[in-house]
This record gives C-alpha cells, sequence and structure tokens, in this order.
C-alpha cells in the first residue's frame, strides 16, 4: 500500500507580542462596517477614552487638578467635597493628587484659594489714585467669589491660615494703603478694617442655607418674619417691607439668588471714605510705631 502523503504545516512563533503592550489588542479591520469580535466598524476610529491610571497620572497638571476641584465644588458644595471622588473623576489615586498639590487637603484648598484671587491684581489700574484700586480690587474679588459662592467659606478658612496663597493681592492692598500713607500700625489696622469688612461681607451673604431643608424651609421663615411682633419690635416690624430677605439674619436666601450689590458698594464706600479722612490727619507717632510685641 503507497504511504499516504502528509500535510505539514510549518509554523513560525514569533517571541513577545505582537502588537505593542496595550490594554486591548487593536482591532483588525475586516471590511467596510465590521471588525473582529463582532463589534461593528462605521470605518470612523472609536472615541478616545479619557486615560486613567497611570496614564492620566503623567498627564495630569496641578492646574487641572484645581479645576476639577473648584468644579467639584461649585456642583456639590464645600461640605460635600470629597478628595477621593474627585481623583475617581480624574482617573488616578488620590496619592497622585497629595503629589501634585501637597500632602493635605488644606494645601489642595489653599491652591483654590489662589485661583480665585489670582486675577485680582490685574483688576486693578496701578496709576489710579489709591481710593480707587481699592475699589477695583475689592470690586473684583466679589465678583470673582460670586462666579464660584459655593467657595465662598473656604476662602474665609484660607484668610486665616494660608495667607501665603494670596501674597500677590495682599501686596496690592498693602500697596494701595501705604500710597494713602498708612505705615506701621495704622497699616495693619486699615489692612484688616478693608479685609475683615469687606471680605467678611461677601462671606456672609454667600453663605449657604441649611443643606438638609428645601422650600418648605424658606416658606417657613417668611412666614415667622411676617408674624413678628409690632409692639415687642416695633422698628423691624415697620421696616420689614425692606429688610425680609434683604438683610443678613432675616433672610432665607443667600446672595447667590438676592442682590446685595446697593449694601457691598456702601460698605466699601464707608470704609475708604474712613480711611481717606484717617490718612488726611496728622501721624500720631506712638500709634504708627512698629509693635514689635
Amino acid at each position: 500500500m503507497a504511504e499516504t502523503p502528509q500535510l505539514r504545516i510549518h509554523i513560525h512563533v514569533r517571541h513577545g507580542p505582537a502588537y505593542p503592550a496595550l490594554d486591548h489588542p487593536p482591532a483588525v479591520r475586516v471590511g467596510d462596517g465590521c471588525a473582529v469580535n463582532g463589534v461593528a466598524d462605521s470605518g470612523a476610529p472609536a472615541p478616545a477614552k479619557a486615560p486613567r491610571g497611570r496614564a492620566a497620572a503623567i498627564g495630569l497638571t496641578r492646574a487641572q487638578i484645581v479645576e476639577a476641584a473648584i468644579a467639584q465644588i461649585d456642583a456639590r458644595g464645600l461640605s460635600a467635597f470629597s478628595l477621593r471622588e474627585l481623583a475617581r473623576g480624574l482617573g488616578v489615586s488620590p496619592a497622585v493628587i497629595y503629589w501634585h498639590v501637597g500632602g493635605a487637603k488644606e494645601d489642595l484648598f489653599a491652591a483654590i484659594a489662589a485661583t480665585i484671587t489670582g486675577g485680582l491684581v490685574a483688576a486693578q489700574d496701578p496709576g489710579a489714585p489709591w481710593t480707587e484700586r481699592l475699589r477695583q480690587v475689592f470690586h473684583a474679588y466679589r465678583a470673582a467669589v460670586h462666579r464660584h459662592p459655593n467657595i465662598s467659606p473656604l476662602l474665609g478658612a484660607q484668610m486665616m491660615s494660608n495667607g501665603d496663597s494670596s501674597l500677590e493681592w495682599i501686596e496690592t492692598v498693602l500697596r494701595a494703603l501705604a500710597d494713602g500713607g498708612f505705615h506701621g500700625t495704622d497699616l495693619r489696622d486699615a489692612f484688616n478694617a478693608l479685609i475683615g469688612g469687606l471680605c467678611g461681607f461677601v462671606t456672609m451673604e454667600l453663605a449657604p442655607g441649611p443643606a438638609s431643608e428645601d422650600d418648605a424651609w424658606e416658606r417657613r421663615v417668611a412666614e415667622r418674619l411676617a408674624a413678628i411682633d409690632a409692639e415687642a419690635y416695633p422698628l423691624t416690624h415697620s421696616a420689614l417691607p425692606q429688610l425680609a430677605n434683604r438683610i443678613f439674619v432675616l433672610r432665607w436666601q443667600n446672595g447667590a439668588r438676592v442682590c446685595y450689590d446697593q449694601s457691598f458698594s456702601a460698605l466699601l464706600e464707608l470704609l475708604i471714605d474712613g480711611l481717606a479722612r484717617r490718612a488726611s490727619r496728622p501721624a500720631d507717632p506712638a500709634l504708627s510705631e512698629p509693635s514689635h510685641g
């Protein structure tokens, strides 16, 4: 019996991957409208996925982290801020966030504060009188915070403990006051009056209401105000049409929903007028000596 010819197939084995190391092998085109693994292919490249893991960490910048953190606070409020959620949204681990901005959440908050106040120096005209420069800077400050009202409580805390994040605009305010004639302890007191009054105003103006309350809570507050005893509180009762939901304490909505422009301008002008009058007085050497205690 004749021997049956055997078919010999020579297979060349290529060591190592046939394509670069990827999370998934590249799709192999079979024809228009098709792809391997039964996934329809229109012929156009698939939409790029957001990088995650190491790739995301390599491409991430400090500015992107701060921008994403601001967006999260804008959407959910400061009390709901989560660094883990921020990291998850950026496709990285929390350790990557810390590596970029510092070793604690407070470092990220300081970076946020610096970003919000970063444009204040450019808002002033260096050639304008010192009083006008103060107006420009503080109107710009309020406008910047109003673009991100949920960050207002954070800014107050950062001004207390992270002054290095705001040095540029602090220097700008000090320069305006010095040009107005304030030095030594007078400079200190004038600066504190402006920051405490104007920045404190904005923080209180935009203070959030109770997170757990709804429209029913607002109605209850309005009803309680309408029922104020005219005999016990005659001035409050008579002025209530101008006061209700328009002044701090007697309100149920904050400055993100109710306009406080006129009140802020009134405070700013009162402070600047008072400072200008004080600057025009002869200096008292006892009050102008630098404090060493």
